[in-house]
C-alpha cells in the first residue's frame, strides 16, 4: 500500500472516529441542555404562578389567578394547573375534566418534581410551590407538564441538533479527508522524487538530482541523497578515467605482444618445436582473451560517457546472425547442445550500426552457450509494430527473479548453483548489450525461470529516428 493511501486511510479513520465521538457528545450534551432549560422554564413558570396566586390572595380575588391558569394551559406542555386558597377554601384545577377525582396532594418540594399519572393514563411532571399569606396562612399552587409532550419536544429538538450535527460533521469529514489526502500527497511527493532519483541512479544516470525544498527530515534525506549522488558521480568519473587510462596503457603492449606472436607463429624467426608452438598458442589465446576484455572495457566506458555514436546503415540481419550462429556451432556441438536459428518473418529489415549489432548477437549467444549445459539454444528473428526483434532462448540454469534487475550491471555475474562448473566471464557482456541497444533507441528485456532457462529479447526500431 502506498504511503499517501495509508496516510489517507489512517488519518481519515481518525477524523471519522473523532466525528463519531464528538457527535455522541454533542447529541448527549444537546439533550442535557434542553432538559435543563425545560426544567428552568417550568420552575420559572411555577414561580410566576405562585406570585399571581399571592396577589389574588391579597386582593381576595380568585378570578385573576384563574385567568393566569387559563393562559398557562395554552402552552401544549402544560397538562394541568391547580390552586388552593386556605382562606376561602377554594380548590381550583384546570382543565375542567380533572375537577372530579383528581387534585394534587399538598406535599411536595418546590425544588424537585415528581411524576404523577393522570386519569387518562398519561404521566405528568408535577411541580409544587407554597404561597405565603400576609396573615401567616399558606396556600399552594401546582403545575403539571405532560411527559409525552415533553418527550416529543425533546425528540424534535434532538432531531434538529442531530441534523445540524450531521451537516457539520459531513462538512468536517469532507474537509478532513481532503486535508488528509492533500497532506498525504504532499508527504509522499518528495519521497516519490527520491525513489525516481534512486531508479535513475540505479540505471547509471548520475546527473539526476532531487529538487525538494523542505526543511524537515524529508528535506534532509533529499539533500543527503543529492550529496551521495554527487560523490558517486565523482567516483564514477574517476573510475572511467582510470579504466580508460589502464586500457589504453595495456592496449599498446598487447598489440606488440600480438604482433610478436604472429611473427613467431609464421616462422619468420626460425622453425618452432612442437612444444614451443603449443606454448605459443596458449599465449596467443590468452592475449586474445585479454584483448577482448580490454575492448569490452573501452566499449563500456564509451557507453557510460554517452560517446557511443552508431553509424546506421541497412543490415542484412539474417545473413549476419547466421554467420555468427555458424561460428558458434562447433562450441555448441562440443557441449552436446542444439543450436537453432529461426526466422518468423520472410523479410527482415533493419537500419543499424553493423558492428554494434553483431556485438549484441555475439554477447547474447556467448552467454546462452556458457550457461547452458544441456538442451538447446535458439535464436529467433522477427518484426512487430515497426520494430526488429532478436530473441535468444536457452534451457540453461536460469536466473533468480531477485537478480534479474542486476544482470545488466557492470561486472555482475549470475549466481551459479552449487556443484555446477565455474564459468568464466568479465560481467560486461549484458551491460554492453543494454548500452548498445539503448544507443539505437531500443531496449533489452529478460524472462527467466530458475533452473528452466532464460529468454533475452532485444527490440530495435527498424529505422532510427536520427537516420
Amino acid at each position: 500500500m502506498r504511503l499517501a493511501t495509508r496516510f489517507f486511510i489512517s488519518h481519515g479513520g481518525i477524523v471519522v472516529l473523532s466525528l463519531v465521538i464528538v457527535s455522541f457528545l454533542v447529541y448527549g450534551g444537546a439533550r442535557r441542555i434542553y432538559q435543563q432549560q425545560s426544567r428552568l422554564h417550568q420552575k420559572q413558570q411555577l414561580l410566576d404562578f405562585a406570585l399571581a396566586a399571592k396577589e389574588s390572595m391579597i386582593q381576595h380575588e380568585d378570578v385573576a389567578v384563574l385567568g393566569f391558569m387559563r393562559s398557562v394551559l395554552k402552552n401544549p406542555e402544560a397538562a394541568y394547573a391547580a390552586y388552593y386558597n386556605p382562606a376561602t377554601g377554594v380548590h381550583l384545577i384546570l382543565p375542567e375534566n380533572l375537577q372530579k377525582g383528581f387534585f394534587p396532594a399538598e406535599e411536595g418540594d418546590p425544588d424537585t418534581s415528581v411524576l404523577r399519572r393522570l386519569p387518562n393514563g398519561e404521566q405528568a411532571v408535577q411541580w409544587t410551590s407554597p404561597v405565603a399569606f400576609p396573615n401567616g396562612g399558606t396556600g399552594r399552587v401546582w403545575m403539571g407538564y405532560s411527559q409525552k409532550v415533553l418527550d416529543m419536544e425533546l425528540g424534535e429538538q434532538t432531531k434538529v441538533w442531530a441534523r445540524l450535527g450531521l451537516e457539520a460533521g459531513a462538512a468536517a469529514l469532507l474537509i478532513g479527508l481532503l486535508l488528509s489526502l492533500g497532506l498525504g500527497r504532499q508527504l509522499a511527493a518528495p519521497l516519490l522524487k527520491i525513489r525516481d532519483g534512486t531508479h535513475l541512479v540505479r540505471s547509471g544516470k548520475l546527473d539526476s538530482l532531487v529538487e525538494v525544498r523542505r526543511k524537515d527530515e524529508i528535506g534532509d534525506l533529499a539533500r543527503d541523497f543529492n550529496s551521495m549522488v554527487a560523490q558517486l558521480k565523482e567516483l564514477d568519473g574517476m573510475k572511467r578515467d582510470f579504466i580508460s587510462g589502464v586500457t589504453h596503457d595495456l592496449g599498446t603492449p598487447l598489440h606488440a605482444i600480438r604482433s610478436a606472436i604472429n611473427f613467431l607463429q609464421a616462422g619468420d624467426a626460425g622453425p618452432l618445436t612442437e612444444k614451443q608452438a603449443e606454448y605459443l598458442l596458449m599465449v596467443s589465446n590468452s592475449t586474445a582473451n585479454l584483448t577482448a576484455f580490454i575492448n569490452n572495457l573501452l566499449t563500456t566506458a564509451r557507453i557510460e560517457a554517452a560517446k557511443v555514436d552508431p553509424y546506421p546503415e541497412p543490415v542484412d540481419v539474417y545473413a549476419h546472425v547466421k554467420e555468427l550462429v555458424d561460428l558458434y556451432r562447433p562450441q555448441a556441438a562440443e557441449k552436446g547442445l542444439k543450436l537453432i536459428l529461426t526466422r518468423k518473418s520472410s523479410y527482415l529489415s533493419l537500419v543499424a550500426d553493423v558492428t554494434m549489432f553483431r556485438q549484441i548477437v555475439l554477447n547474447l549467444l556467448s552467454n546462452a552457450l556458457k550457461f547452458t549445459a544441456k538442451g538447446e539454444v535458439e535464436v529467433l528473428l522477427s518484426e512487430e509494430d515497426g520494430h526488429f526483434i532478436l530473441e535468444v532462448r536457452d534451457t540453461g540454469i536460469g536466473i533468480d527473479p531477485s537478480h534479474q534487475l542486476l544482470i545488466f550491471d557492470k561486472f555482475y555475474r549470475v549466481h551459479q548453483p552449487s556443484g555446477s562448473p565455474a564459468r568464466q566471464g568479465s560481467g560486461l557482456g549484458l551491460t554492453i548489450v543494454k548500452g548498445l541497444a539503448e544507443a539505437h533507441g531500443g531496449r533489452v528485456t529478460v524472462e527467466s525461470t530458475l533452473g528452466a532457462g532464460s529468454t533475452f529479447k532485444v527490440v530495435l526500431p527498424k529505422q532510427p529516428a536520427r537516420f
